[in-house]
């Protein structure tokens, strides 16, 4: 499970804060396997390209 409030995703997947920045202040909540999800960040138009 992955927690967040929108303008932190927003920052995440921008690229303007790390997932682990954004783990230890407190800014995202991650538990359980499979929540890193910085292979998928950030997001990019390109997909499939």
């Amino acid at each position: 499970m992955v927690e967040t409030d929108p303008l932190t995703w927003l920052l995440l997947a921008t690229e303007r804060v790390s997932w682990s920045d954004a783990v230890s202040d407190g800014r995202l909540r991650a538990s359980g396997i499979r929540t890193d999800l910085t292979e998928f960040l950030p997001l990019s138009g390109d997909a499939g390209e």
